[in-house]
């Protein structure tokens, strides 16, 4: 159980993550990428997004446990919460690192056009989007959530890739 909270962790770390594309990297502590950084993150809402994930995938872990009906489930759920709270008070300092970065792979300039893209009509669109695009998708995740703890519980073993 743990491990699977340790890659649910992962995975949401990672989700916040954007791909690295500039060929110029430089140290994050420029002070110019780091305002850059920050201005992206603050323009595509990574703070307001981290949040709503964690609530989607606290939502979507007791549903799949069946924390409503079962003392297992209950206890399974209050473990995944715990393990939640405890990631989400390094919020700040991941934000800083996930800053980091950004400066650390793009360019002032590059971080400044993706922004600009999020302030126009399709990008903003994109980011008011995003929460029922995840909620959506959590239920897609909540499917087969469910079919992994069905599968522990009659200690199938998972298919193979």
């Amino acid at each position: 159980m743990k491990l699977m909270i340790r890659n649910v962790l992962l995975a949401a770390a990672l989700a916040l993550a954007m791909p690295a594309f500039a060929e110029d990297a430089k140290p994050a502590g420029d002070p110019a990428r780091l305002a850059a950084a920050r201005d992206l993150m603050d323009v595509t809402g990574v703070t307001k997004q981290l949040d709503g994930m964690m609530e989607v995938m606290k939502k979507g872990f007791a549903s799949g446990a069946n924390a409503d009906t079962t003392e297992t489930g209950k206890k399974l759920s209050a473990e995944f919460d715990g393990a939640m709270a405890k990631f989400m008070g390094y919020k700040e300092d991941m934000l800083k690192d996930f800053a980091a970065l950004y400066a650390e792979t793009f360019t002032a300039e590059e971080m400044k056009t993706v922004a600009d893209f999020y302030r126009s009509g399709t990008g903003a669109k994109f980011i008011t989007m995003t929460p029922a695009l995840m909620q959506k998708g959590s239920v897609i995740g909540m499917k087969y959530s469910q079919k992994v703890i069905e599968d522990m519980k009659s200690a199938k073993p998972a298919p193979k890739p």
